[in-house]
């Protein structure tokens, strides 16, 4: 994502927090009922006891939060690029892991079985280019997954009634297309009652050979 881009929104978030605290009008995503949809359709993506999560753009940790509630026992980290929702994160679960983060620019060492991302790259960015950004974050979130898991992500849906403005709308067969392109094993989820999709993707399996009988 470009630095100006990156700034913008570090700015919203940050100006929001002020006015707001921890509060979801904080992210702006929704109301906690809609909230709770996306959580359950995300969580569906595998079993996640025991296993390494990630959250890109964790926010205030609301994810890790739903986890706890559900009494599934995952390693949580959280990864945001605001480092004052960070602060708040730590504060809140000093056992999960909050990292100050860019998934796209700082480099990944560990690998986690399950990514996820909720609601994180619906912005309409104001210098860059929503669908190479959000192509760029599925790559590496598919590259940073074990074979154990799998990447959800979740983004709004161009199949809408009416489009705000600020927000980027993306075409759900273009990413499933995309996601085919890393592997072949995706899941397209448009069937909950949002105006969102997600995506998920395992590892990919070796191909099936003309002489290959087994």
């Amino acid at each position: 994502m470009d630095d100006r881009d990156k700034q913008i929104i570090n700015d919203r978030y940050s100006n929001r927090l002020q006015q707001y605290g921890d509060d979801i009008k904080t992210m702006a995503s929704g109301t906690p009922e809609r909230r709770q949809i996306r959580f359950d359709v995300l969580s569906q993506v595998g079993n996640m006891a025991g296993a390494s999560v990630l959250d890109i753009g964790c926010g205030f940790g609301d994810f890790y939060q739903y986890l706890k509630d559900r009494d599934i026992r995952a390693k949580y980290t959280g990864y945001d690029i605001n480092g004052d929702l960070i602060k708040i994160c730590r504060n809140k679960f000093p056992e999960a892991d909050f990292e100050v983060k860019d998934i796209q620019k700082d480099t990944i060492f560990e690998k986690f079985d399950f990514v996820f991302s909720s609601q994180t790259f619906n912005n309409k960015l104001q210098y860059d280019d929503n669908e190479k950004v959000i192509k760029d974050v599925l790559k590496k979130a598919y590259d940073i997954c074990t074979d154990r898991g799998g990447v959800a992500v979740d983004m709004i849906t161009s199949y809408v009634d009416f489009k705000e403005a600020r927000l980027h709308y993306y075409k759900p067969e273009e990413i499933f297309s995309y996601c085919k392109t890393l592997t072949k094993r995706v899941v397209l989820r448009h069937d909950y009652p949002l105006f969102e999709f997600a995506v998920y993707m395992y590892k990919d399996f070796k191909g099936w050979g003309k002489n290959d009988t087994k």
